[in-house]
């Protein structure tokens, strides 16, 4: 932490909050959020000014960093006089330029839990005695499914990416803090996402990893359903693909950074396995479970992805299982290792090669959807948007449906049927809600 300033925040002041980057950090501002409203704060939607304003920077890229700046210096031009508290990885990769900016506070990415009892420190007239300690999570205002960050920090090193000197090294949620949130949670929200920077990293003592803990959380009655947002290759281990495909509380959903689709490229990039491992990985879901949703992150432009070496990766990627990607162009980032490769790729080229994969990726999800109409799955009902006579469901593996109903089914568990592909919407029928035959 880093105070800036000598200002202080009156009592009852107003404040919101802003975020550039990844789902981490608007998870984060949540928690800080549901943390203000206990300190008696009045956080703010959608304006451009509060009392007080806290940002969650990113710092993954040179334009993620330069977006951070961009919204420091906005949010100070809109508020003179707020205490504007700047927080996330590009406070902690950049703090020098961060400084320059005419902030009151840097909080590092370890101290956003401790946000409670830092802010408290300069809330002027707070007297404790009126400090409601409710649990921070039931009062978190999440949308549909909430995500539950249970590792931070990453130990891989990957050569592209700044995430270890930005979040630290891996650390992990005590196990019991984690499974009390989940029994809270539960209560209210039908399905649960499971997250973390690099959630294959999580343990908690020896022996209890992740797969420990996600035994703890089925095991919980009121727990439905259990998403995990994204699991490194390495980490899918025949053991933990079995535990998802054979408990039904378990989403059949994977999403599998691959980044490089070549093996060259993978070592550049040090990934630690080959693309015959990541298939074989692919391969093994889809043979336990055919209706699996496959996910993958694609980077292409990678430095040393010289021309020939990308004719491989489209021969690789064409022969992959997978239903969609998530495609990156590579972007060079100060303090890696990737930004010091003498070989670079003409901007031009990554342009070409991003509309190549995401085309591909296109189809392939187009091809996805239409191979389960007729099915049945189980899904979670979002809350309700603008459209009368109409919801929206995520199934168990990943498809958005929309579905008429007259009543008001916002996070009910139900059971839809896929019944239509449209161009860019999936449309459905609604079988069952919880335990009621329809």
């Amino acid at each position: 932490m880093e105070k800036l300033s000598q200002k202080k925040i009156d009592k009852n002041a107003t404040i919101l909050f802003d975020s550039v980057g990844c789902k981490l950090n608007k998870y984060e501002l949540e928690i800080m959020r549901a943390q203000s409203e206990t300190l008696g704060m009045v956080p703010l939607v959608k304006q451009k000014s509060g009392d007080v304003v806290v940002l969650n920077t990113c710092s993954v890229t040179n334009s993620a960093s330069a977006d951070s700046r961009r919204m420091i210096r906005k949010y100070r031009k809109h508020n003179e006089n707020s205490y504007i508290v700047v927080t996330g990885c590009y406070s902690q990769t950049d703090i020098e330029e961060v400084k320059e900016l005419g902030i009151d506070l840097i909080l590092n990415n370890m101290e956003k839990a401790k946000f409670f009892d830092i802010i408290k420190e300069d809330i002027n007239d707070l007297d404790d005695l009126d400090l409601q300690k409710q649990s921070i999570m039931s009062s978190v205002k999440f949308q549909s499914r909430p995500f539950l960050k249970i590792q931070d920090g990453c130990d891989a090193y990957c050569s592209y990416c700044i995430i270890p000197r930005a979040r630290g090294r891996s650390r992990s949620v005590d196990r019991q803090e984690v499974l009390d949130q989940v029994k809270e949670l539960s209560t209210t929200y039908p399905e649960l996402v499971i997250t973390g920077v690099n959630l294959g990293q999580y343990e908690d003592h020896e022996d209890y990893g992740l797969l420990e803990l996600l035994k703890d959380m089925v095991a919980i009655d009121s727990v439905k359903k259990l998403r995990i947002s994204s699991l490194e290759p390495n980490d899918l281990t025949p053991e933990f693909l079995n535990f998802m495909v054979e408990n039904e509380k378990i989403c059949k959903h994977i999403h599998l950074p691959l980044q490089g689709g070549e093996d060259q490229l993978l070592k550049d990039m040090r990934r630690h396995y080959t693309m015959e491992e990541y298939t074989e990985k692919l391969r093994m879901a889809r043979e336990l479970c055919p209706d699996f949703c496959l996910g993958a992150d694609i980077m292409v432009g990678f430095p040393t992805e010289d021309d020939e070496c990308f004719e491989k990766v489209k021969e690789n990627l064409l022969a992959l299982e997978l239903d969609y990607f998530h495609v990156f162009t590579f972007s060079a980032r100060d303090k890696t290792v990737a930004n010091n490769l003498s070989q670079r790729v003409d901007p031009q080229v990554k342009k070409q090669r991003n509309r190549w994969v995401s085309d591909l990726s296109s189809k392939r999800k187009q091809a996805f959807l239409k191979r389960h109409i007729g099915k049945t799955f189980d899904a979670v009902v979002e809350r309700s948007g603008k459209t009368t006579g109409f919801m929206k469901a995520l199934t168990d593996n990943y498809i958005p449906v929309i579905f008429e109903t007259t009543e008001d089914l916002a996070l009910k568990f139900v059971k839809v049927r896929i019944d239509e592909v449209g161009t860019d919407k999936v449309f459905g029928t609604l079988i069952k809600i919880q335990n009621k035959e329809i």
